[in-house]
């Protein structure tokens, strides 16, 4: 009887010993180093993306600009190696908080050849005029003509999203979620370097 207690004591001490090793393990893992494998992770996806819309055109698509913008969507398409396309909505919440940075790298790469856009969508104009204000976007803002037929063609069901595409209009790698500097950057490389 007291050998089974026994046993019974290791088996209860080891297991709970490996679920602390592995939570340490887990927890060991640094930012730099968990972002070092998403990194890792888009370039060993060669190009590869799974959303619909990579591989479709955007230049053809309608849209009026809402601010910051005197020239139509596909001009500054075609004006700029990369442009970043972000679709967002003003009761997003991952849109809140991703549109400081995007204000930020958009100001940080003005006089680059990459541009960063938005596409207010599922929105209504109240919303997203007060959403502009409040995060004082700096970038050109549009609006799509056809919404329902863009968003059905493209797949975008998800906010935010983020098209990066080429001077051609392609959407060469699309983002599903928020998205910071970093992996924008990555993205543009990317994008440069397919060219």
């Amino acid at each position: 009887m007291a050998g089974k207690r026994g046993i019974t004591i290791v088996i209860f001490v080891a297991f709970f010993l490996l679920i602390g090793i592995s939570i340490g393990a887990v927890i060991n893992v640094s930012d730099d180093q968990m972002r070092e494998r998403s990194l890792q992770t888009l370039q060993d996806s060669e190009g590869r993306d799974n959303h619909h819309a990579v591989g479709l055109n955007l230049l053809n698509t309608e849209s009026d600009a809402v601010i910051n913008s005197k020239v139509p969507l596909n001009e500054i398409i075609q004006n700029n190696e990369v442009t970043v396309v972000n679709f967002f909505a003003s009761w997003c919440e991952p849109c809140k908080r991703e549109t400081p940075e995007l204000n930020e790298y958009a100001m940080d790469t003005a006089d680059s050849d990459v541009q960063i856009v938005g596409i207010n969508i599922d929105d209504s104009v109240k919303n997203r005029d007060e959403f502009l204000e409040t995060y004082d976007v700096q970038y050109p803002v549009f609006e799509l003509t056809d919404e329902a037929g863009m968003t059905e063609e493209f797949k975008i069901s998800l906010m935010p999203t983020t098209f990066f595409i080429d001077s051609n209009g392609e959407v060469v790698r699309a983002y599903i979620g928020e998205i910071g500097p970093e992996l924008i950057t990555n993205y543009i490389n990317y994008v440069k370097e397919r060219q």
